[in-house]
């Protein structure tokens, strides 16, 4: 996406109206009963790692990510990523994906997560260095397509596998 008065920076406190607000626009009320939504519910999503996009000073995206735990490790989900619908395939979504993965990266360098999970399709978040698991070696708190479960290793060797469940401070 070329558009200049398009611009991505961090999710502020202040965000969190509208971006509830996108999030029901894009996936409405079955999204609560979705896997990652279970994952996600009553968890603070990482600020840092937060973005929205901005075209003209209004905000028509957002992505969030989330610590999970996923079996002794612990990961970070990505999700929800969402873009109004009047702006989709324009490359919002693709600037706010690069900017989440890119943070996180830094985040794993500093001994943070060093994954990121997600529930999508393989063709749009491979690029981004999104691979799909091997059939049943995460398993989440509600049934999934196993062809969407993606992982993104934030640094070499990293293997996820387990039951997926809410992070809970230690």
């Amino acid at each position: 996406m070329t558009n200049p008065s398009l611009t991505i920076r961090p999710e502020r406190l202040d965000d969190a109206p509208l971006i509830e607000t996108i999030t029901w626009s894009v996936f409405g009320p079955g999204m609560t009963a979705r896997a990652a939504y279970v994952l996600r519910e009553g968890v603070d999503h990482e600020m840092p790692l937060s973005f929205v996009a901005e075209l003209n000073g209004a905000i028509i995206g957002t992505v969030r990510l989330t610590k999970v735990c996923i079996g002794d490790d612990i990961a970070l989900m990505l999700g929800p990523l969402a873009v109004l619908t009047e702006h989709k395939s324009k490359g919002a979504g693709k600037l706010l994906m690069a900017e989440a993965v890119k943070a996180s990266r830094e985040h794993s360098r500093q001994g943070g997560p060093k994954a990121i999970m997600l529930v999508g399709d393989e063709p749009y978040y491979g690029p981004f260095g999104f691979k799909r698991v091997p059939a049943g070696s995460i398993v989440l708190p509600r049934p999934a397509d196993p062809n969407r479960i993606l992982v993104c290793a934030l640094e070499e060797g990293v293997v996820l596998g387990g039951v997926a469940s809410r992070f809970i401070d230690r």
